[in-house]
């Protein structure tokens, strides 16, 4: 993939915009919760590392023609999450375990927005541009 890079950044872009909107909307429900913010932070990071993670992976096995790996792949990402929820929810309680959660949506939601949404507007808009 010749914009790999340019990818990777506007995913890592586009989650941390994710978790800034959550954050702002968690205001008027928790007020400002430290735990909360913790629990999204956290989920927010390992939701960008695991994804860091899959495109090495992702970039091994397609070099590489090892299938294998991407197994391997997704077997180191999983106790990442697993780790980083158990200590949000240890540390600090509901409130950090709901945030960690939502962090980990944030690169999904990321992905929605640059394959979804933005690309179907830049379609619509050349279309428009066109008639």
């Amino acid at each position: 993939m010749e914009n790999l890079p340019v990818f990777r950044l506007q995913i890592i872009k586009y989650a941390l915009i994710a978790a800034v909107i959550s954050e702002a909307g968690s205001l008027p429900l928790l007020g400002f919760n430290p735990a909360y913010l913790c629990g999204l932070l956290t989920g927010t990071c390992v939701s960008i590392i695991s994804f860091l993670v899959l495109l090495f992976m992702s970039e091994r096995v397609l070099s590489s023609g090892v299938k294998w790996m991407a197994s391997l792949g997704y077997l180191l990402r999983l106790p990442i999450y697993g780790a980083a929820f158990y200590l949000c929810m240890k540390a600090g309680g509901l409130h950090a375990g709901v945030g960690c959660l939502i962090g980990f949506l944030a690169t999904v939601l990321a992905m929605i927005y640059v394959h979804g949404i933005k690309s179907k507007l830049s379609i619509s808009r050349k279309r428009n541009d066109r008639e």
